[in-house]
């Protein structure tokens, strides 16, 4: 987890797997890939321990890179990891979704990027406001629910300019090059944890 005072956006989003994996509590491993060895990765985290995690035939592979304040669009699937502050909703990141990738985790859950209570809103942009030079106000819309109880909800999300922004799309095991920084969603299992999703920077961290 990182603290707002680090440099004041940083990212998550993503609720790659937030769907049926949250059912299981997964956990986020930050951190930068050392190794590749067969379907076993090793990352080393944050607090320089190397972990191995095990991927399967279903594991997601998504490569992040950088994007701007500026390409945030009304009608985009968007992952906004957000705290509370003075009663309102701002984004410390705001991670675009390739068009093919629409719909993937939509809701909103509770995260952990930082010390403190945030979350993670999947969500498809329906209005944008701009309420200055450097900050916009984004009305997200997401599906909430389950069966015949399902409707749609809505969020208000401040997105000031120094919020981290960056495109997110599907990749393959190309993708994991040895040290670019990556987020994994991680199941526990023996005799290895399981990845369930992993996010692979190109050109940028992984802000999730």
């Amino acid at each position: 987890m990182r603290d707002l005072g680090r440099g004041g956006g940083a990212l998550a989003i993503l609720c790659l797997a937030c769907g049926a994996a949250l059912a299981d509590e997964p956990s986020h491993l930050r951190g930068t890939l050392v190794a590749i060895d067969g379907d076993v990765l090793t990352v080393e985290n944050e607090d320089e321990e190397q972990v191995e995690v095990a991927l399967t035939e279903d594991s997601g592979i998504y490569v992040v890179t950088p994007a701007k304040f500026g390409d945030i669009q009304a009608g985009q699937f968007v992952g906004v990891a957000s705290v509370e502050q003075s009663g309102e909703r701002v984004a410390l990141e705001v991670h675009i979704f390739a068009e093919d990738l629409r719909g993937t985790g939509e809701g909103q859950v509770p995260w952990d990027l930082v010390k403190g209570p945030s979350a993670m809103t999947n969500a498809t942009i329906a209005e944008v406001e701009e309420a200055s030079p450097v900050e916009r106000v984004l009305r997200l819309t997401y599906k909430s629910g389950e069966g015949h109880k399902q409707g749609e909800s809505e969020q208000i999300v401040r997105v000031p300019d120094f919020a981290d922004v960056v495109y997110l799309d599907a990749a393959d095991r190309s993708a994991l090059v040895p040290d670019r920084p990556v987020f994994v969603f991680v199941k526990e299992a023996a005799p290895l944890p399981l990845a369930l999703a992993v996010a692979v920077g190109e050109g940028v961290a992984p802000p999730m």
